[in-house]
């Protein structure tokens, strides 16, 4: 009561064709997980640099950088001060932004400051792209600085 080679063999090449397929579905399933997290881990902390600029009457910064792909959180009191450095990990990679000098700043009242005047004078997008060159968009609106995520660009 074997199995016969025939039957053997039909299993083992519809083995062959589907592993594969599987197998770059479920990477790719991964790497947009790490897409995901990274974006919603940028914008939380986006939402917490203007939750400790209203808190603590301060004004807090984002500095992003590009070529190291991480970010800095940095608090401005007298001097700035650095608070915390998030690496993004997982094959994402901070692909491009229109803050100028790749610097976000939240005024004592959690407001965008993104001119050199000191007005909220536009919004901002913060592109995250994986591996497979999927792209998610952290955007932040003017004055009212409200954090968003989006598969499509503004």
């Amino acid at each position: 009561m074997g199995f016969s080679l025939i039957e053997l063999l039909v299993v083992v090449s519809l083995l062959g064709v589907l592993i594969p397929t599987g197998t770059n579905s479920f990477i790719g399933l991964i790497e947009y997980n790490h897409l995901c997290t990274a974006a919603l881990t940028l914008a939380k902390n986006i939402r917490m640099c203007q939750y400790i600029s209203m808190e603590e009457g301060i004004t807090t910064r984002i500095l992003l950088d590009i070529k190291e792909n991480k970010y800095h959180l940095v608090k401005v009191e007298k001097v700035p001060v650095l608070y915390k450095t998030f690496l993004l990990e997982g094959g994402v990679s901070l692909s491009w932004t229109n803050f100028k000098k790749y610097k976000i700043e939240f005024d004592p009242v959690g407001c965008p400051d993104m001119s050199d005047v000191g007005t909220p004078d536009r919004g901002g997008t913060i592109a995250l792209k994986s591996k497979s060159n999927k792209f998610l968009y952290v955007i932040i609106t003017p004055v009212t600085g409200y954090v968003r995520i989006s598969e499509e660009p503004p």
